[in-house]
């Protein structure tokens, strides 16, 4: 197959650097299938745009920073310009904290410049690829549920294996929670159980904070992801879960990755599906832990 690669760079030395790894990543063994790479280079967002409404793109490798485009503004043109196309960030050390919340508002991923090589890359592009191609399936299909708002069950999981793959790489904990509305049985009528599940959206909100993401997983089963950040500690946010909990509406399942014991996503699922049955089994309604 052939990949066509557009470097956006405008850091010459860089450039070089970059060129060179794209050059070895051309039929590399890291590969699982022969690959041809393609590569184009733009300097300035300007040719960025004009590559971008001319030729086919299969993955953008950016630097936000152009000469006449910088930081988040860049990343803003970009979505307005391609966003079919999946994006990679190159980024330097004091970059990371706004490669993070691009990667929270649509980039793939993020690489530091200076740490780029053959095999990460060609990983990095990948599931950059897989991550977009599942993100828009996602979204041809509705990415929210029509009722509550909330992200609907595949964009949670294409999104929340994102945020997993950012956790491991900023050596931070996820909080994963599964939430089931143990009175959704209980509730007569079609308009008052649609009001009860519009409600348990509005207080999981409440609860989570504003980084989190939410979905509707099922009819009554409610899911939560969430960074842990100076600002928002995944403590904190258990610990409003166990006051919630007290009032027996809504039972809580809790699972934390840890980028110390690397588990994939479906593991930490798993955890959280034990301990919500654990917690619904429960005389009183509790968070399981």
């Amino acid at each position: 197959m052939t990949l066509r690669v557009l470097l956006a760079e405008s850091e010459t030395e860089d450039t070089v650097f970059l060129n060179e790894v794209l050059t070895e990543l051309d039929g590399a063994r890291c590969w699982s299938d022969w690959v041809h790479v393609e590569t184009s280079h733009a300097a300035t967002w300007a040719d960025t745009a004009a590559i971008l409404a001319t030729e086919v793109v299969d993955i953008l490798l950016l630097d936000p920073d152009l000469g006449d485009s910088r930081g988040f503004e860049t990343f803003r043109r970009l979505q307005a310009a391609a966003p079919q196309v999946p994006v990679i960030l190159l980024v330097e050390p004091s970059a990371i904290s706004l490669a993070e919340h691009m990667v929270r508002e649509g980039a793939q991923d993020f690489l530091l410049k200076r740490e780029v090589d053959c095999e990460p890359l060609a990983r990095a592009i990948r599931k950059a690829m897989e991550r977009h191609r599942l993100l828009a399936a996602a979204r041809a299909t509705s990415m929210t549920d029509p009722l509550t708002g909330l992200l609907t069950r595949p964009a949670f999981l294409t999104l929340v294996e994102r945020d997993r793959l950012l956790a491991e790489r900023l050596n931070r904990k996820m909080l994963v929670v599964l939430a089931e509305q143990a009175e959704a049985a209980a509730v007569d009528g079609v308009q008052r159980r649609d009001l009860t599940l519009i409600g348990v959206a509005d207080d999981l909100r409440r609860l989570a904070g504003p980084a989190a993401l939410l979905a509707r997983l099922s009819h009554s089963r409610f899911g939560l992801a969430v960074l842990d950040t100076m600002a928002e500690p995944v403590d904190e946010i258990q610990a409003r879960l166990r006051i919630a909990a007290t009032d027996g509406a809504l039972a809580f399942g809790t699972a934390v990755f840890d980028p110390q014991q690397l588990i994939s996503l479906d593991a930490v699922l798993e955890q959280a599906t034990v301990n919500l049955s654990n917690a619904c089994r429960a005389p009183a309604t509790t968070l399981a832990l």
